[in-house]
């Protein structure tokens, strides 16, 4: 049987396939960013729920309607309306849940567009995770009208590139110094047990296709392996095994939708000893194989 087509969902492939796009006037795509002003009305094919995918480039959604659920690199989030969702580049991402009426907006930057910037503002800054942030209807009004402007100013006549940068730029300081005053409002005291499980997902994250011993976490971590099986379990009812099993499959699972590699091949990335192996260890956590799973829609 005929492998099926990959799917793509990098900016570079967005722009060049419109076919998966039913109404290009609610989407705006250069070589600078991709914005879309609805996703509903957009009628895009991309996103599916249980299908993840990685993130070439960083996002900023803004929830309009509706309530869902999102795991980024590992980490489960509300993803409701009035909430402003900022995805690193480079992450893990899987929508576990939406609801029928869910619509939202978001802009993606290209890669190397918007200019260094100091400071942690597309992440956590020692996890790389997300950052989902909820606003007050004044804060929200305010995210609206950035939004628009963008959006007009994208269509405006000509290109303004440097306006555009900057524009993005100031939302991510709004959106910093909300996540910064939401933090001192209520701060954030994450138990010793917290931190250290943030960090080994963060850990698991960067290197599960290669190394999977507890040792090697540890050692990163400088704790015992014992302890730090100890804590991970206490923290989040798993245990570092199973963390180790969910990132290799969700890895497993985006090579196989989104990549041409053949079975054999992700077998190899996924440092499997023989992709008999591998075959088997991805039914026994899924309930079918990869070629089954490849073939689902």
């Amino acid at each position: 049987m005929e492998k099926s087509r990959p799917i793509s969902v990098a900016f570079d492939d967005i722009r060049h396939k419109p076919d998966i796009i039913n109404h290009l006037e609610y989407r705006f795509i250069n070589d600078d960013l991709g914005m879309v002003i609805s996703f509903t009305q957009m009628g895009s094919k991309l996103f599916h729920t249980g299908q993840p995918y990685r993130t070439k480039e960083g996002r900023i959604i803004r929830v309009l309607q509706g309530t869902g659920r999102i795991s980024i690199n590992l980490i489960e989030y509300e993803a409701s309306a009035r909430k402003i969702i900022i995805i690193p580049d480079n992450a893990l991402i899987e929508l576990l849940e939406i609801s029928p009426d869910y619509d939202f907006q978001i802009i993606m930057p290209a890669r190397n567009f918007l200019p260094a910037l100091p400071g942690s503002i597309l992440s956590e800054t020692y996890t790389g995770n997300g950052i989902v942030l909820s606003f007050n209807e004044k804060e929200w009004t305010q995210t609206e009208m950035f939004f628009t402007l963008l959006w007009n100013i994208l269509h405006s006549s000509p290109y303004r590139r440097e306006t555009v940068q900057h524009l993005i730029i100031s939302l991510l300081y709004n959106l910093k110094y909300t996540y910064e005053q939401t933090r001192t409002a209520t701060p954030l005291r994450l138990s010793r047990q917290e931190e250290i499980f943030r960090r080994f997902i963060a850990l698991v994250n960067e290197h599960s296709k290669q190394e999977r011993s507890v040792d090697f976490y540890a050692g990163k971590l400088c704790l015992t392996p014992h302890y730090l099986s100890t804590v991970i379990r206490e923290a989040s009812g798993q245990t570092v095994m199973q963390w180790f099993n969910q990132s290799v499959i969700l890895e497993a699972k985006v090579l196989l939708k989104h990549s041409n590699l053949l079975i054999f091949q992700i077998s190899d990335e996924l440092n499997f000893p023989n992709p008999s192996f591998f075959s088997k260890f991805f039914k026994r956590i899924t309930g079918m194989t990869p070629a089954e799973y490849q073939r689902t829609q």
